[in-house]
């Protein structure tokens, strides 16, 4: 009943603020909001800092849709699903560490159990992991696509965030310690605008925090949202209600996480994760039709390369002061396999603050100093690196595109001091044809690294 008041009244709030720019609660079923849809710009202009390459700007159209001004919750799971995977329990907490398959089939069991019919088909696999027919026709319950989302999390603006040029831990929940251009004001503050905020370090009720102008809340922060569509370059002829490309790898998620920079919250920002995966900091909102299109959405499994009976493996890493080598060299020595150290020619002096941030904002590739390893010899390759600035450091990313690592399963380890943020993300696009399995965080404590180490290899199957 909370939920249903709740609801009510973020629809009348949206209604009292924009009469007539694109948003009405009139016969919106479940009291999800009713966006009418138009034309936006959708990625982000070439003059926003931060930007990533895959945000080319395009003219977008969307139909009008419903969707949810809440985050899924543990309690809406549990009630449909009958179990609750979150890491962090609350019933009115954002449900996370659901996959993207998770996140499918609950739109369809929610869509059964209110007489709708379901929007999603999912052919058998035996990883469960199988294509997926969307029916653009059908009532039923589903996620939004790329294009929805942003064009509701925008909600009207043009800017960074909903909120602006910038954003706090008073609008949104997230890694406030590390807001939005925090990297190039870390050492010495050039931009007044740049504020430091509070980090909450966990998830809030879905139905906290100020809603955007179309009556939604926690589009950016909180958890990242999965998305219907696959990730990929966009195509810039498709901007009639785009629903991305039809196979892949990753599938995107959006808005950023309780535990994200604030970079990570843009709202052009394109995050991807192995759909068949979830994360702790990672659920998802529900949408449904307001206008019902005559055509299917056929979608592949996504791209998986199966880890050989044998395999050959390679532990590659960087480190600066240690932490990841250690985890290396035990890997190695678990498997019994090569061991490789990416060396930067020029290696990193003084405040590893000051000088890898500027490489990284200039996104320069520091050579290396030792030649690649033959990675015609590696079915699989355990990749290390301490995460910085929510990412890998540069020195890894002349690694992965110094060579071809198509055809070869890539197994991320990273330290960390808080976690592992866009890390595996970024080092997936980096790495196109490759298969990004399970990554292994581990904070620069190394607690009981070996035996946590040990437990990942063999889900991995790399142990038995």
């Amino acid at each position: 009943m909370k939920r249903l008041l709740l609801r009510a009244a973020l629809g009348a709030c949206c209604l009292f603020l924009l009469p007539v720019s694109g948003i009405s609660a009139a016969g919106t079923p479940d009291s999800l909001v009713r966006l009418e849809g138009g034309i936006f710009e959708m990625g982000s202009p070439a003059s926003e800092r931060q930007r990533g390459a895959d945000e080319t700007r395009r003219t977008v159209r969307v139909d009008a849709f419903f969707i949810d001004p809440l985050e899924v919750t543990q309690k809406d799971w549990q009630a449909v699903m009958g179990s609750n995977p979150s890491a962090r329990r609350g019933g009115g907490l954002p449900v996370e560490n659901v996959s993207w398959y998770d996140a499918v089939r609950y739109c369809n069991a929610l869509s059964r159990a209110r007489g709708l019919e379901p929007a999603y088909r999912v052919e058998e696999s035996a990883d469960g992991a199988g294509a997926v027919v969307w029916d653009r026709r059908a009532n039923g319950y589903r996620l939004p696509t790329e294009a929805e989302w942003e064009y509701a999390a925008r909600a009207g603006t043009d800017t960074p965030f909903s909120t602006g040029r910038h954003i706090s831990s008073r609008q949104a929940n997230f890694k406030a310690s590390y807001p939005y251009l925090i990297e190039e004001n870390y050492v010495t503050q050039k931009d007044p605008e740049v504020k430091p905020g509070t980090f909450r370090g966990r998830t809030l009720d879905a139905g906290e925090l100020p809603a955007n102008a179309f009556g939604l809340r926690n589009m950016h922060g909180n958890v990242r949202e999965w998305v219907f569509d696959y990730y990929g370059p966009y195509d810039l002829s498709a901007t009639d209600n785009p629903a991305g490309p039809a196979a892949g790898a990753l599938r995107v998620n959006r808005g950023g996480g309780y535990d994200d920079f604030g970079k990570h919250l843009r709202s052009a920002c394109r995050p991807a994760a192995n759909p068949r995966f979830g994360e702790a900091n990672l659920g998802f909102r529900v949408c449904r039709n307001a206008v019902s299109r005559d055509e299917t959405v056929s979608t592949a499994a996504p791209f998986t390369i199966a880890m050989p009976a044998a395999p050959r493996a390679l532990v590659a890493y960087y480190s600066y002061s240690g932490n990841t080598e250690r985890a290396a060299e035990m890997l190695a020595g678990m498997l019994g396999c090569d061991l490789y150290r990416i060396e930067m020619l020029h290696p990193y002096r003084g405040s590893i603050y000051e000088t890898s941030v500027e490489d990284l904002e200039r996104g320069f590739r520091p050579p290396l100093k030792h030649p690649l390893p033959d990675l015609a010899k590696y079915d699989v390759v355990l990749l290390g690196f301490p995460t910085w600035w929510a990412t890998m450091p540069m020195p890894v990313y002349t690694f992965l595109e110094s060579g071809s690592f198509a055809g070869r399963i890539i197994l991320p380890f990273s330290s960390y001091g808080s976690a592992i943020g866009d890390s595996i993300s970024d080092m997936a696009k980096a790495a196109p044809g490759a298969y990004m399995g399970r990554s292994f965080g581990f904070a620069y404590s190394g607690r009981n690294l070996k035996s946590g180490l040990a437990a990942w290899l063999k889900e991995a199957g790399l142990l038995r």
